[in-house]
């Protein structure tokens, strides 16, 4: 039912385009009809007027009216007001008046009969005026389409026919021959002209067709730009964007404007030292403070030509991080293996041994404690050990949307059971924000997290508080979460390796807590990273995905 619906709703819109194409071709063809209308009728006055000084002219001899001066010149001030009279009512009458081919049939009509009669009066086709007559049937194949011309070319034909024929009767002058020759051409002249303006209407709509085609085309490219998860802007040669789609505008922070009006700084100075070094490969950037860090190519619109036009690709580095992780937790995968295999069974005899040796009545003090160090440390190994291998067998995020108040609160609930005195505050800063995560690998960074800065907050002050502030940063419109203690903060020189694996400052810590939850947030395409508080506290904030735009 709903292919039949879909192929009726098509079918529809090629009948509306059929449709808008004629009534384009009607639109511009009537155009060109009443704009060669108003030509014609200039040449009509223009022809009269001649035709009346020609007559009344006595420098040279000529054949208008020689037979009959009278009545042709009456018939030619008659013809040249009538003409006078027709210009006038086409410049005043409105254009849809002209609509329909009666006024053009009746006009070239007109000219075909009152240009017979002339020349009737001047002696019959030898006169020179059958010529004029042929304009005029040329001037209706071209303004009166279909066989309404060709019936004006047979009446000029059986006029000039029947003018000769009522000569003869009067006079002794008759051309019978040069009268059909005449009939002939006129025929020949009005199937010419009509083929070509059959042609020149074919062409008018296949210009349409490839007009609408081409316009299509450049909807559905601006569609795909628009849509496509890569950053594209368009720079001409003084660094103006012409064009940018949404993904750029959010990662450079300008989601809410219209168009993106200027590049931020950093990526001018990019732009400008590739265009003085093509081959200078840009360093990722990060436009602003909680912003994505993206990936910058550029790509000359030219290829000769660097200094002009320039397509600029952002890529956000989450989401090729992402990527790599696979890679990397495929690695750790085989890694673990082979490290479960020759550690793991070595380390439980040590253990085993350690214990036995424990219960042993003879071993004195110092000997004892020597075998508990060697247990204690038996169990940290194994822990190492166990948080590799859960590393590395971890399934896919499995995301589901979630609002981030909700979120939180549960998370609370859940982590105070174990920690009774623990005091865990949330601030958001816009209710409505919603995250698209998998619940529980998310519980898993923020247990580790709010353990470390609680065990924290307790050393320094002797109180375990954590403040968890969150809400949607305006500039990307993307959620972001601090997780805030009251620590000592980390200091300086070992920010930098904070989130490598194995690294600790405690002797009784693995070192994967930190690497873990940024595996997890770079999975779930969250951004995890350190950042001091204002009065020196630790701060870790993660930065998610849209919830609208994130990859399942």
């Amino acid at each position: 039912m709903n292919n039949g619906n879909l192929f009726i709703q098509n079918l529809g819109a090629q009948n509306q385009e059929r449709t808008d194409f004629v009534g384009e071709i009607q639109r511009r063809r009537f155009a060109l009809t009443l704009g060669l209308l108003r030509i014609y009728n200039y040449y009509r006055v223009f022809l009269g007027l001649t035709l009346l000084l020609v007559s009344a002219q006595s420098l040279f001899e000529t054949r208008l009216g020689s037979l009959f001066p009278d009545p042709f010149y009456i018939g030619a001030v008659i013809y040249t007001f009538v003409n006078l009279v027709s210009a006038v009512l086409l410049q005043a009458i409105p254009s849809r008046f002209f609509e329909r081919q009666l006024v053009n049939f009746a006009l070239v009509l007109f000219d075909i009969l009152a240009l017979a009669f002339l020349m009737y009066c001047s002696g019959g086709v030898s006169s020179g005026i059958a010529g004029l007559i042929l304009i005029a049937v040329a001037a209706g194949a071209i303004i009166v389409t279909g066989r309404p011309s060709t019936l004006l070319a047979a009446i000029a034909a059986i006029t000039v026919l029947g003018e000769e024929f009522y000569l003869s009767l009067s006079t002794n002058l008759e051309d019978f021959f040069g009268a059909g020759v005449l009939g002939i051409v006129y025929f020949a002249f009005s199937l010419i002209i009509q083929n070509f303006s059959q042609r020149l209407r074919q062409n008018d709509v296949q210009a349409l067709t490839q007009a609408a085609e081409l316009a299509d085309l450049e909807r559905i490219n601006r569609l795909i730009v628009q849509r496509m998860r890569t950053g594209i802007i368009l720079v001409n040669a003084s660094g103006e964007v012409r064009m940018a789609n949404q993904s750029a505008k959010s990662l450079v922070g300008q989601t809410n404007e219209p168009e993106l009006i200027e590049l931020p700084r950093d990526l001018q100075k990019q732009l400008a030292a590739w265009r003085a070094n093509t081959g200078l490969r840009a360093s990722p950037v990060q436009v602003g403070p909680g912003m994505p860090e993206i990936r910058v190519n550029f790509l000359a619109v030219r290829a000769d030509d660097p200094n002009g036009d320039v397509t600029i690709f952002l890529e956000d580095t989450g989401e090729i991080q992402q990527q790599a992780q696979q890679l990397k937790l495929a690695s750790l995968g085989r890694l673990s293996a082979s490290i479960a295999h020759e550690i793991r069974n070595p380390l439980g005899a040590v253990s085993h041994a350690s214990q036995l040796l424990r219960e042993s009545r003879e071993l004195n003090k110092g000997d004892a404690r020597l075998t508990d160090i060697i247990h204690d440390h038996c169990q940290r190994m194994n822990g190492v050990i166990q948080n590799v291998l859960e590393m590395s067998g971890r399934a896919a995020p499995k995301p589901d949307r979630l609002p981030m108040r909700a979120f939180l609160e549960e998370f609370v609930e859940q982590f105070v059971q174990g920690e009774r005195d623990a005091l865990i505050n949330i601030k958001l800063t816009n209710e409505t924000a919603q995250l698209r995560i998998d619940k529980s690998q998310m519980h898993q960074v923020l247990t580790n997290l709010v353990s470390n800065g609680l065990r924290y907050s307790r050393a320094a002050t002797g109180s375990p508080t954590i403040s968890l502030e969150g809400g949607i940063q305006s500039q990307i419109d993307r959620p972001y979460l601090l997780i805030i203690d009251d620590g000592p903060g980390v200091p300086q020189e070992q920010i930098g390796s904070l989130f490598e694996p194995f690294f600790t400052t405690e002797s009784t810590g693995s070192g994967l807590g930190l690497y873990i939850s940024k595996e997890l947030c770079e999975a779930n395409q969250a951004r995890l990273s350190y950042q001091p508080g204002p009065n020196g506290e630790s701060c870790f904030r993660i930065d998610f995905a849209h919830p609208d735009r994130i990859t399942i």
